[in-house]
């Protein structure tokens, strides 16, 4: 049988009329959701990112407000613009854009987000409470978007499920190893000191590819049925493609998202779902 073929464009659509019915709700409340990124320099896809994200959030009624800082930003800047956003009322949700500078570490910075607002899971306490599988206010947007789909997966639930989870960073793999763990899957974390991919992706009935690696994983290194998740999205002469090759694999999955189309789509609106459910929280203190 044919892949199924995991549409985030059509979920984003489901999700931003979620989202539409929520903002309204806020604002005949008098309460107007408003997401503030701060931004250092000027990386193109990141610029692209935010980009999407402002348009989105027009759609959806939440106002995405960019405050941007010179490549060479101090340390002690960033943090301030982050911090004085702690008790702005008006404030719904506080993003601090990545990557960062390389005179920037995110590890120097990530405590300066407001906790409360940090609807990009950013925040070490946070972080920690997803480690822990003791519930985090905000999951992190591209993990969070890789979850919605497994939703819809065949696979899912995925209690008892063989995952492997392909890469480790601290943005993607290792936030979505630790969201599948809490569902009760048996993950296996793959990288690229790993000796080998094999025999944990072939055993694995669900696999999620995040490394940056276009084509890394073909269709004769999945599971027939597998469910595949590609987070991979690298441009080679002028084309967008994902860590997974799409048309081997699609041969042999149970159920595959496409690069584009897939986990890009609903990312921006996992981001802004968190800024909704934030806003609706600071409405009912």
């Amino acid at each position: 049988m044919p892949a199924q073929i995991l549409d985030g464009k059509a979920l984003a659509a489901d999700l931003r009329t979620e989202l539409l019915e929520r903002t309204s709700a806020l604002r005949d409340a008098g309460i107007h959701p408003r997401l503030v990124i701060v931004f250092v320099g000027q990386n193109e896809s990141s610029l692209a990112y935010v980009r999407n994200l402002t348009k989105t959030g027009e759609r959806v009624g939440i106002a995405v407000e960019v405050d941007q800082l010179p490549e060479m930003a101090t340390l002690e800047l960033v943090r301030e613009r982050l911090e004085r956003l702690r008790d702005d009322s008006t404030v719904a949700g506080v993003m601090l854009q990545q990557p960062l500078p390389p005179h920037l570490p995110i590890r120097a910075i990530a405590d300066a987000i407001p906790q409360h607002k940090d609807v990009d899971g950013t925040h070490p306490t946070n972080q920690g409470h997803l480690a822990f599988g003791s519930g985090t206010d905000f999951v992190a947007a591209t993990p969070a978007a890789v979850m919605l789909l497994l939703e819809r997966s065949p696979h899912w639930p995925l209690h008892g499920r063989r995952a492997a989870m392909i890469g480790r960073s601290v943005v993607v793999g290792a936030p979505v190893a630790f969201l599948m763990l809490a569902q009760d899957a048996t993950v296996t974390i793959l990288h690229k000191e790993s000796a080998s991919l094999q025999p944990f992706v072939r055993e694995a009935d669900v696999v999620v590819v995040a490394t940056g690696k276009p084509g890394l994983i073909r269709g004769e290194d999945l599971m027939p049925g597998a469910t595949v998740i590609d987070v991979g999205t690298t441009i080679v002469d002028g084309v967008l493609r994902g860590d997974v090759d799409y048309e081997s694999a699609v041969k042999v999955a149970g159920a595959i998202t496409p690069v584009p189309g897939g986990v890009g789509p609903v990312t921006n609106i996992a981001l802004l779902r968190n800024v909704v459910k934030s806003a609706e929280r600071m409405a009912s203190r």
